[in-house]
């Protein structure tokens, strides 16, 4: 639909918007009154709303056209710039909501250190976040549904791009009495019964894969998609439970728990950033990658 929009009829838009006439409009456009009329009539259309309301002697806006005003007036200034060969991007008066996919585990390690900078220096840059399972990362991010996923690094089409952001270690937690913390080696840990997060049946089988090389395997007693569920059922319980260090360590003075080593030989997580090719020049998509980068540095991940 946007694409056969000419995109001169959003500085009717714009010219309507502040003005707040159509009469007022076209002489600040130097067109004529019914020209004016014709582009909001073919705007309106096309985005299937009134966008304005007669008030008297002038026009208000709806509640549609109040919502994407910021964004209207932002593309045309950029396209303004674009045009006298300017380019010009402040972060910090960009109005934008940025769609992430992260795991709830992703949000409490990177959020904490990202969002409150981001209520101070970008004010109008907004996050809304949600989990995105594997088969999801590719559509999601073809269809504009998210504009960067963070997760593991899993096989993708060459219409995505991905960065390595960090890595992640696994540790074993536990009840502070339970029995595996006596000897804490692999036979007691295949031995216990485990608890075992995954996301909508996505399952990383890396503790699987190390232990089959010892021959042993995992009692699956829990199976559950939240680590604060599984770390408080852990609490109460002679279940174990593996989970990435970096996450545990923020349980331990919730819950009472202990947090060990886990006792295999197992390749830390590569954790990746994803984005879809035509965001490689997104400036607003490129910042917030280099802000997550930023974030993972310094929190030594």
């Amino acid at each position: 639909m946007h694409g056969k929009i000419d995109l001169n009829l959003f500085t009717v838009l714009l010219a309507i918007y502040n003005q707040g006439s159509i009469t007022a409009a076209a002489k600040s456009l130097y067109l004529s009154q019914p020209a004016i009329s014709h582009a909001l009539g073919r705007l309106r259309e096309s985005l299937n709303d009134e966008l304005f309301v007669r008030h008297g002697r002038s026009v208000v806006p709806t509640p549609y056209c109040q919502k994407i005003i910021a964004s209207v007036e932002g593309a045309v200034n950029t396209l303004e710039h674009a045009a006298s060969g300017e380019v010009s991007f402040d972060i910090a008066h960009t109005k934008r909501q940025l769609n992430l996919g992260l795991r709830d585990i992703l949000e409490s390690i990177f959020f904490p250190a990202l969002i409150p900078e981001l209520l101070i220096t970008t004010p109008n840059l907004t996050v809304a976040s949600r989990q995105v399972t594997w088969p999801e990362l590719a559509p999601s991010l073809t269809s504009k549904e998210v504009d960067i996923v963070v997760d593991v690094l899993v096989p993708t089409s060459n219409d995505i791009r991905s960065q390595l952001l960090c890595h992640e270690s696994f540790c074993v937690v536990c009840a502070p009495d339970n029995i595996y913390l006596k000897t804490k080696d692999v036979q007691a840990y295949a031995k216990a019964k485990h608890a075992l997060v995954t996301l909508k049946d996505s399952k990383l089988d890396t503790v699987d894969l190390a232990l089959a090389q010892h021959n042993l395997h995992r009692d699956i007693a829990l199976q559950c998609e939240h680590y604060f569920a599984a770390v408080n059922v852990v609490s109460n319980s002679n279940l174990l439970l593996t989970m990435p260090s970096r996450y545990a360590q923020q349980f331990v003075d919730k819950f009472d728990i202990a947090a060990s080593p886990i006792p295999l030989s197992i390749t830390p997580l590569a954790v990746h950033m994803y984005w879809h090719k035509q965001s490689d020049n997104d400036l607003v998509n490129s910042w917030m990658r280099d802000k997550l980068m930023e974030v993972a540095n310094g929190l030594g991940l």
